[in-house]
C-alpha cells in the first residue's frame, strides 16, 4: 500500500472516532468502561474569607456637636469601650463614654466632667480591679475652684449605680485633682493599669503633663498610681511614683528645662508586671526627641519605684537615650503597647511614632525593646508610610495575638488625611510591614479629612475610632470601625 492510501485510511479512521466520541463514545470504549460505580470527589472547601472592614457608626451623643479625642479599650468581656470629648451648647465640652454591645453603642453613664460648664479635654480609658472589671477614665479640665487652672481628674464607673465616681484625695471643695500643685496646669493625662506583683489586683496608673514648680517655663511628666484608701474620695488615693530629683521634683524629664508632651504608659515584661512610660521633649532650640523609662522597684523612692531611662542616658548627651532614628530630626507623639511576636514569650514594649525623614516629610517608624539586652530598642523595618513623600501623623500600635498592627493618618497628597494600617508580615529583624488598608479606605465620608485616632485589638478584631471633619470648624463625627484580617 502506498503512502497516499495509508494516509487516507488513517484520516478516515480518525474522523469515525471523533464522530463516535461526540455521540457518546465508541463501542470499544463502552466495553472497556468499569462496571463498578466511580467514587464521588469530595467537595472543595471554600477559600477563607479575606479581610473585612465594617463601619459601626458614629458615637456622638449629639450628632449636631463636634466630637474629638477618642480613646478605646476592652472590658473584661472583651466589649469595646470608648471615651471622647464632645462639645455642648453654650461653648462647653463634656467627657462621655460608651460600651459597644452587639452593634449598638450603650451610654456608660452621663457626663464624666467634674464641672459641666467648662471645656474638658484629652480623655483616656482603662479597666482595672478584680478581673479588670472596673472602667477608669482620666481627663483634664479647668477648675473654677482652683482659679480655672487645668486639673487632672480620674473617675471610676460603678456598675451598681451607673454613675462615675471621682477618686483621690480631696484637694479642696471636694475635688480630687491629681496635680502635684493645683496652682500649675495639669494636662494630657494617660491612664493605664497593671499589677506589679503576681496575684495582686490591677490598679490604675496615670501619667500626665504639668507645669514645673521649679522651672515654670518648662512642662514635666509625672506619674501616680491608685491605692485603695476608704478615707479618700471614691475609696482611692493617688500616690506619686518615682525618685525625687535634686531639684525636689519627681519628674521623668530627661531635660527639666524643656517642655514634655504626650505621655503614654503600659505594663510589659514578666507577667506584664513592669510599668513603662514614653513621651517627647521639645524646646530650647533642640530637636523634639522621644524618650522612654522603665519602672524599677526601689523601696526608697515614693510609690516604691524609680524611673530608669532605656537606653541609659548620658548626662552630657541626651541623644544617647532618645529613640529617634535621627536625634537631630524632630519626633513626637509616640504610641506604646506591650506584645511579643513569639507565642509564650514575655511581652516587651513596642513604640510607634512620627519623625521627620530625610526628605523633610513626617514618616512613621517602629521600635521594640531588644529581647536580648532588655536595655535598648531596635528599629523594626523602615518607614511605614504608604507614600514617603506625604506627611503622616498620629500612629497607634496594637497587638492582635502575636502580630503587631500600626494605624496612622497620612496626607493623600491634597492636604486631606486618611487612615492607613499595616501589620508585621515577617520576623522583627526583617521588618516587612504589609498594608491592610481597604482599597476604598476606612472613612465613612470620603470627602472629609480625619482627625485624631485610637485603636484596640481583641483576639480577632481591631477596633478603630477617629474623627471625621475638623472639630474646630464643624460638627465632627467620632466614627468607629472594625477590621478583621
Amino acid at each position: 500500500m502506498n503512502k497516499f492510501k495509508r494516509t487516507r485510511i488513517w484520516m478516515a479512521f480518525l474522523i469515525v472516532s471523533l464522530i463516535l466520541m461526540a455521540c457518546g463514545g465508541s463501542p470499544a470504549a463502552e466495553e472497556a468502561a468499569p462496571t463498578e460505580a466511580v467514587a464521588e470527589v469530595p467537595a472543595t472547601e471554600a477559600a477563607p474569607a479575606g479581610p473585612t472592614y465594617t463601619i459601626l457608626g458614629a458615637a456622638n451623643r449629639d450628632k449636631t456637636q463636634a466630637a474629638q479625642k477618642p480613646f478605646l479599650t476592652l472590658d473584661a468581656d472583651k466589649n469595646m469601650l470608648v471615651v471622647w470629648a464632645e462639645n455642648s451648647s453654650g461653648g462647653v465640652r463634656q467627657i462621655f463614654a460608651s460600651r459597644l454591645s452587639g452593634d449598638a453603642f450603650q451610654p456608660l453613664g452621663a457626663s464624666i466632667n467634674v464641672h459641666t460648664n467648662v471645656l474638658a479635654d484629652s480623655p483616656t480609658i482603662t479597666v482595672s480591679g478584680e478581673n479588670n472589671s472596673v472602667p477608669w477614665v482620666a481627663w483634664s479640665e479647668p477648675s473654677p475652684g482652683f482659679g480655672n487652672i487645668a486639673q487632672v481628674f480620674a473617675s471610676r464607673f460603678s456598675a451598681e449605680t451607673g454613675l462615675w465616681q471621682q477618686a483621690g484625695q480631696d484637694r479642696g471643695g471636694g475635688e480630687a485633682s491629681l496635680n502635684l500643685s493645683t496652682e500649675r496646669a495639669g494636662t494630657d493625662p494617660f491612664i493605664f493599669s497593671g499589677a506589679t506583683e503576681l496575684g495582686t489586683v490591677p490598679v490604675p496608673w496615670v501619667a500626665w503633663e504639668e507645669v514645673s514648680d521649679v522651672n515654670p517655663s518648662s512642662v514635666q511628666i509625672f506619674v501616680a498610681k491608685g491605692v485603695k484608701d476608704e478615707t479618700a474620695i471614691g475609696g482611692f488615693k493617688w500616690e506619686t511614683v518615682g525618685q525625687v530629683k535634686e531639684d525636689g521634683e519627681q519628674t521623668l524629664n530627661v531635660n527639666r528645662f524643656r517642655i514634655s508632651e504626650h505621655p503614654t504608659g503600659v505594663f510589659a515584661e514578666t507577667a506584664n508586671s513592669v510599668p513603662w512610660v514614653t513621651w517627647h521633649e521639645v524646646g530650647r532650640d533642640e530637636a523634639s526627641r522621644i524618650f522612654t523609662a522603665r519602672g524599677v522597684a526601689d523601696p526608697n523612692s515614693p510609690g516604691g519605684f524609680k524611673w530608669i531611662n532605656v537606653p541609659p542616658c548620658d548626662p552630657n548627651d541626651e541623644t544617647k537615650c532618645t529613640l529617634n532614628i535621627n536625634p537631630l530630626n524632630d519626633a513626637k507623639d509616640a504610641s506604646m503597647t506591650a506584645g511579643s511576636t513569639v507565642a509564650g514569650e514575655s511581652t516587651v514594649p513596642w513604640i510607634a511614632w512620627p519623625e521627620i525623614g530625610q526628605n523633610g516629610k513626617w514618616q512613621i517608624f517602629v521600635s521594640r525593646l531588644d529581647t536580648n539586652t532588655r536595655n535598648s530598642f531596635l528599629q523594626v523595618g523602615g518607614s511605614l508610610n504608604v507614600d514617603p513623600n506625604h506627611d503622616a501623623r498620629t500612629p497607634i500600635i496594637v497587638f492582635m495575638g502575636n502580630v503587631p498592627y500600626v494605624a496612622w493618618l497620612e496626607d493623600d497628597g491634597t492636604g486631606k488625611f486618611e487612615i492607613q494600617m499595616r501589620h508585621l508580615a515577617s520576623d522583627p529583624q526583617t521588618g516587612t510591614w504589609s498594608l491592610d488598608t481597604p482599597a476604598d479606605g476606612f472613612n465613612l465620608d470620603k470627602t472629609l479629612s480625619d482627625f485624631d485616632l485610637s485603636a484596640v485589638a481583641s483576639a480577632d478584631t481591631i477596633f478603630l475610632a477617629w474623627g471625621e471633619g475638623d472639630p474646630a470648624t464643624s460638627a465632627a463625627q467620632m466614627v468607629i470601625g472594625a477590621f478583621r484580617p
